[in-house]
């Protein structure tokens, strides 16, 4: 055995290792088995033979902790201080190490000449390795608390861009919209809008970025500006979603890309013409009846491919008539069995909604159900959820 390894027993004479290894005990430690527990007493000094060894303040050990070498010694500040340990050290990879008790080392190692001094460059070697390990977690743990402010700011500022007065249009009594956007994360990529247009029509959106986090808030951020800038025409254009897609593919070097459905409403004929980029298809009741997929609307996702081609479609709404949009975050929510929500649920749950109820609790109470739906299980995607009931063109009492 190289005993010149052992860092406590540097320069002692091997004559001198004879009563050493006649009070030490050979421990063998598979694979994540632990060898020391923090809080708790301990009265052996540990010299680690071979294998490697990690120190964690606490007890998960799935991180890297603070690693231990060969020759290096375990256990020594609770041997010289009689206080509990206080960290856990547990063994990577299969480890061997030398347990002395606490009697046995004051009684035949400690008064070996070089034994204490050795030991005491060892502790100050290992509290130089605490601190200098305290210091970079505390830089670290000062990153992340400012990087947690700044996305609190960005998660501020998104959801004030988007509209959350109630109701959302004001001025125009005739339609009932309320909406609702839970992001999966601090930031996040969906978005929606509904604003006026002119005195007659109205604007309805919901859309979903591609990716998480910053990136697609920016993207959701352009689109939005977007679309408040290029929405106002006085009647539903043709051109409406080729612009957008033409100005969100320039300079867009990420590669992002955003599903959109666009609804213009005219709340004086009822006349719905209806926009899609690669948006799943909104829920459409007529009369309070059961709520069907609106299909007729095509088009490809927005901000790759400038010349893509895109088919509008129009629809005549009575009063009473109600229209849901919504991002797959809805219908695509898993459970802990990665099971989805379905379009089918969804379309059940609204159903079950009484035919009175206000926009707010529908989209709420399917919120909820979604919610309910996936448990326990970590939420992926952003959940957005706009709903829409026509009164009918004259003014409402």
């Amino acid at each position: 055995m190289d005993y010149w390894k052992i860092q406590l027993f540097k320069d002692i004479p091997a004559s001198h290792m004879v009563q050493v290894m006649s009070v030490a005990q050979h421990v063998r430690l598979q694979h994540g088995e632990q060898l020391i527990k923090a809080g708790q007493e301990n009265h052996h000094l540990y010299l680690l033979l071979d294998g490697a060894m990690e120190a964690h303040l606490t007890s998960d050990h799935s991180l890297a902790g603070m690693p231990i070498a060969v020759g290096e010694a375990i256990g020594e500040m609770s041997i010289l201080d009689g206080q509990k340990t206080s960290a856990n050290v547990y063994s990577v990879g299969e480890s061997v190490v030398w347990a002395i008790h606490e009697n046995d080392f004051w009684r035949l190692i400690a008064p070996l000449p070089g034994v204490m001094r050795n030991l005491t460059r060892l502790i100050i070697q290992r509290l130089r390795q605490s601190s200098e390990a305290m210091t970079r977690a505390f830089e670290e743990q000062l990153k992340f608390d400012h990087l947690k402010r700044e996305l609190a700011t960005a998660h501020d500022i998104q959801m004030g861009l988007l509209p959350h007065h109630n109701p959302l249009l004001p001025l125009h009594r005739q339609a009932e919209v309320f909406a609702y956007l839970l992001p999966a994360k601090e930031v996040g990529g969906d978005l929606y809008d509904a604003f006026a247009i002119d005195d007659e029509h109205i604007l309805l959106a919901v859309g979903d970025v591609s990716g998480k986090g910053m990136p697609a808030a920016m993207f959701m951020m352009r689109t939005l500006t977007l679309l408040r800038a290029h929405g106002q025409a006085k009647s539903p254009c043709d051109e409406l979603m080729p612009t957008l897609n033409r100005l969100l593919c320039e300079g867009n070097e990420a590669n992002m890309f955003v599903t959109l459905y666009i609804a213009v409403f005219s709340v004086v004929s009822g006349r719905l013409v209806l926009f899609n980029g690669g948006h799943p298809p909104p829920f459409l009741s007529r009369q309070g009846g059961a709520f069907e997929a609106v299909s007729g609307a095509k088009g490809a996702l927005l901000g790759m491919l400038p010349a893509a081609h895109f088919v509008c479609h129009e629809l005549t709404l009575a009063a009473g008539d109600r229209l849901v949009l919504y991002s797959d975050g809805v219908t695509e929510a898993e459970n802990l069995q990665s099971e989805m929500f379905t379009q089918q649920r969804a379309q059940a749950l609204l159903d079950a909604q009484p035919k009175t109820a206000a926009m707010a609790e529908m989209v709420i109470n399917l919120a909820a159900g979604v919610k309910d739906f996936a448990g326990d299980a970590v939420q992926s995607d952003d959940i957005t959820i706009l709903a829409f009931r026509y009164l009918g063109s004259a003014l409402p009492d």
